[in-house]
């Protein structure tokens, strides 16, 4: 009030109350399970304030929420009503190339998950969940590839495979990295052949 007081004595308007700014959330994780609680264990496991995470329930939403913005990480569960968890990975990495994405599921699926790392899924983790550290392990590594992606860019241009430490841990999911460097690799072979081929026109 008294500043509004003193505003009014200067024949100027008070100055407006700015209000609070909420914090951009800089890591944005999808769920895909038609399990509510499996999405919510999720966000209570990963949600922070720097850290967003989005529930799907079936592979339809999980697309048009994929359209209208990237995601760093998705968790995508291979049995789906619907479409299925293949199918949707196969959609969503037209989608966004460049996504992280991780299936899931609690059931024997040998041939689907060969079938989803053959169109690109970065790993997969069996529910129940029993080593929540794994969860852990992966959200770190796909937020080190988001945060330093150039770098990483650069190591697999140079054709190196390097170990990062994790949290206190050398443990790295070093099979989701791994996949994303050779995936980077084979990107730049295919770009350096493109190139030589336009020098010959």
């Amino acid at each position: 009030m008294a500043e509004e007081e003193k505003a009014r004595k200067r024949g100027r308007q008070p100055k407006a109350q700015k209000a609070e700014e909420q914090p951009q959330k800089s890591f944005k994780v999808l769920v895909v399970d038609d399990d509510q609680e499996i999405g919510y264990m999720f966000q209570r496991l990963l949600g922070g304030p720097q850290t967003s995470v989005t529930i799907a329930r079936d592979g339809y939403e999980a697309l048009e929420m994929i359209k209208a913005e990237p995601y760093n990480l998705i968790f995508l569960d291979v049995r789906l009503p619907g479409m299925d968890g293949v199918q949707t990975l196969e959609e969503i990495k037209k989608l966004r190339p460049d996504s992280i994405v991780v299936m899931m599921s609690g059931y024997s699926v040998e041939e689907e998950i060969k079938r989803a790392m053959a169109l690109g899924a970065q790993d997969f983790i069996a529910k129940p969940f029993e080593d929540i550290d794994e969860i852990m392990t992966i959200e770190e590594v796909a937020r080190y590839l988001s945060l330093h992606e150039l770098t990483v860019r650069r190591l697999a241009r140079d054709g190196e495979i390097p170990a990062f430490k994790i949290g206190r841990q050398w443990r790295v999911k070093k099979a989701l990295l791994d996949r994303w460097i050779e995936r980077e690799a084979m990107r730049n072979v295919q770009e350096r052949g493109a190139q030589e081929r336009e020098g010959k026109e």
